[in-house]
């Protein structure tokens, strides 16, 4: 029985909402930044072909329709720490103004796109991205390692090895330490 609350048509429409999402955001950007001129049809030309473009590639649409609920539960977030800001009395002016001259916040902002991008490319791509990973990957292929003769098969393999992951996984986080420990403070 159909009822109001039923939301499985939605999946029928659900490679749709990439397209649209990129469509407004790209017109969005040329129209705000002015790249390409004032012309809004040639923004609007360039986000419909941007938009379709984005419908020829299943793994986009399933890494934008991971990311974007993410975005929405931190934009829902923002948006109430807003509100429980301005009932403690801070007026807009010192938001706006705090977010723009605080350099954490903004490499806050830019690490947790990042997770969340990350976090997407991890989900649908995660299992097909290295040799270790792939689904139909003999036991051979994967004990080969570095000691084959094709050099990018040997270059995959030792990239793609937990431990040169984790090395690099501590290093980015060891770069983000520094360099927020080492900012000069804005006050």
């Amino acid at each position: 029985m159909a009822t109001f609350l039923d939301v499985g048509l939605l999946n029928y429409f659900s490679i749709i909402f990439p397209a649209l999402l990129v469509f407004a955001v790209v017109f969005a950007l040329l129209t705000t930044t002015k790249v390409l001129g004032t012309n809004k049809s040639i923004n609007a030309i360039i986000a419909v072909v941007l938009g379709f473009m984005v419908l020829l590639s299943e793994d986009i649409v399933k890494v934008i329709n991971f990311m974007a609920p993410w975005f929405v539960l931190i934009f829902i977030f923002v948006v109430l720490l807003v509100l429980v800001y301005r009932t403690a009395g801070a007026t807009e002016k010192d938001m706006t103004e705090f977010i723009r001259t605080d350099r954490s916040v903004k490499w806050a902002i830019f690490a947790v796109g990042v997770i969340i991008f990350l976090a997407a490319l991890g989900t649908v791509l995660g299992q097909n991205i290295g040799p270790y990973l792939q689904e139909n990957a003999t036991i051979e292929e994967i004990q080969s390692g570095v000691a084959t003769g094709s050099w990018e098969q040997n270059i995959t393999a030792t990239l793609f090895h937990p431990k040169i992951l984790g090395v690099i996984m501590v290093l980015v986080i060891a770069v983000f330490t520094i360099a927020l420990l080492g900012m000069k403070p804005d006050y």
